[in-house]
């Protein structure tokens, strides 16, 4: 459970974060590229996923499926890091 809270609030800041660099200084500044890598999983299916599907870019929309992938993505790699640190320190 802790896994999946942590995941959730590294995603809503991701989210966040991301909406406000949107806004202000724009995706194709340093800030909006570094958040676009960090983001990455969420950023490409949900960009995907929208031109496949639905033929149309909505903001809202695109927020939404990067938020719900990088949630998943950010647990399976902190469960992943879980594993791995407890393998290595039995």
């Amino acid at each position: 459970m802790r896994i999946a809270l942590w995941a959730l609030v590294l995603a809503v800041v991701w989210t966040a974060a991301l909406t406000a660099v949107a806004h202000s200084s724009g995706l194709r500044s340093p800030p909006g590229i570094w958040l676009g890598v960090f983001g990455l999983p969420g950023v490409v299916i949900a960009n995907w996923a929208q031109s496949f599907f639905f033929h149309t870019f909505n903001n809202y929309l695109g927020y939404a499926l990067m938020f719900l992938v990088n949630w998943i993505f950010y647990c399976t790699v902190i469960q992943g890091f879980v594993s791995v640190k407890s393998r290595l320190w039995k």
